[in-house]
């Protein structure tokens, strides 16, 4: 009997080696696309003239490099006035544009004009009054959901009666933004005030699967954005949440609001965003 289990415990083992095999995935090459990464903001504590774009563009799928910066490109921003404010490309750090004289004034819309490659690419959007928030303080998480006890980040606010607002939320961690996924959060924090339209938010906490310990240094940005801008980052969320279940979302090409007028076909990847910003920040006690 102990004979006849070594044979078959052989023999299994054998199936199992059998069994292995390297794949090699082969993916197809597609034409580069631009990216865009232009949010364009007005923090009502600190406002500024100093606005950058990032414009870099899609490399191969294995490629574990940088992608591309887009250099060259003829980058200006035109709000609803007709006043054109020119990016310039920064000596030190290709694919990047920047102006250090363009002030945000809220409610006016901003359209994004990018020329790069014998491709004009365009995109339009508008500042919506930011929402203060109203106290930033420490507690343990709120939802007993994440398996990790400490504090979390938490805020306070009041949402405008009668209007639709949309939110995304930053943090940040002795000046450096977190950002992970986790069980308990997107990887980008945003919210409709579709079921607290007026209501008093007093406890939320945006990234409640991030832990901070005592003497870090804490701040949280609250940014208005536009209802397509939400189910953007909405739809991005949902892909990175992606646990690969037959219920799972399906990856795929999210569509931005960066029109190629030249290509239509080429649209541009990213998001342009225009936003004014509430900004609150506090040291872990």
């Amino acid at each position: 009997m102990i004979a006849m289990r070594r044979i078959m415990l052989t023999l299994l083992c054998f199936s199992v080696a059998a069994c292995e095999r390297i794949v090699s995935v082969s993916v197809p090459d597609s034409p580069p696309r631009l990216v865009v990464e232009a949010r364009l903001e007005r923090v009502r504590s600190a406002v500024s003239g100093t606005q950058r774009i990032r414009l870099t563009t899609t490399d191969r799928y294995f490629t574990t490099t940088p992608p591309p910066p887009a250099r060259g490109a003829v980058v200006r921003v035109v709000d609803d006035s007709g006043k054109v404010v020119p990016f310039t490309e920064l000596a030190g750090e290709p694919g990047t544009y920047e102006t250090t004289v363009f002030v945000i004034t809220v409610g006016r819309s901003y359209t994004l004009r990018i020329a790069y490659k014998g491709e004009e690419f365009v995109s339009t959007e508008t500042a919506s009054p930011a929402v203060a928030i109203d106290s930033l303080w420490f507690i343990d998480r709120i939802a007993k959901i994440s398996p990790q006890a400490g504090l979390r980040a938490t805020i306070g606010l009041r949402d405008p009666p009668a209007v639709k607002n949309f939110y995304l939320w930053d943090q940040f961690v002795d000046g450096r933004r977190v950002v992970r996924p986790d069980s308990v959060g997107y990887f980008r924090v945003v919210a409709s005030d579709e079921f607290s339209d007026g209501t008093r938010i007093r406890r939320f906490q945006p990234y409640d699967g991030i832990i901070v310990t005592r003497g870090q240094q804490v701040k949280v940005r609250q940014i208005t954005i536009s209802e397509q801008a939400y189910r953007f980052y909405t739809a991005l969320s949902e892909q990175g949440l992606n646990d690969g279940s037959p219920f799972g979302v399906p990856p795929s090409s999210l569509r931005g609001n960066v029109a190629n007028l030249t290509t239509p076909a080429n649209q541009g990847l990213g998001y342009f965003i225009v936003a004014e910003v509430t900004e609150v920040e506090a040291q872990v006690p």
